[in-house]
């Protein structure tokens, strides 16, 4: 008995661990967004948000393959989303490389993302349906492969 009712404490407990750190992401970028751009998460419905890194120059190839394929105007399966992607000022070229298409991009300059809290080592999506938090993932090499195929996409 005590054994079961310890196991049930600790999976709420790493549940409730797991949702505090996507809170933390999203209260991150939710204040970023506020006090950056005056753009309240609550002004969009579905939408991605991916978050450049800045630190891996093969993986942001692949993303933009990704992004891509997510921003295409023809593309009706995700027409229904915003799309916004954050590139840090040393990774500018992505603006020049996903031209015609429907994604809003932010340039930051000065390590403004690190500021609010948001740094990741790696590219970052976030994908929110009625503004809230379903998934994120990293855009690393072969992750945004796998990534690409959850959203019936091929690279």
């Amino acid at each position: 008995m005590r054994l079961s009712i310890y196991s049930i404490i600790i999976i709420l407990t790493i549940i409730a661990s797991c949702k505090s750190k996507l809170s933390e992401d999203e209260s991150h970028l939710d204040m970023y967004f506020e006090e950056k751009h005056n753009i309240k998460r609550t002004d969009f419905n579905n939408y991605f948000l991916i978050v450049i890194s800045g630190d891996c120059g093969s993986c942001t190839e692949k993303t933009i393959k990704f992004l891509k394929r997510i921003g295409d105007p023809n593309n009706k399966r995700f027409s229904g989303y915003k799309k916004i992607v954050i590139v840090p000022e040393n990774n500018a070229y992505v603006l020049d490389s996903v031209k015609n298409t429907s994604i809003k991009f932010f340039v930051e300059e000065g390590f403004e993302l690190e500021k609010y809290g948001i740094k990741f080592p790696k590219n970052t999506l976030f994908e929110f349906k009625n503004n809230n938090l379903i998934y994120k993932d990293w855009l690393y090499l072969e992750n945004v492969d796998k990534v690409a195929k959850k959203y019936g996409l091929s690279l």
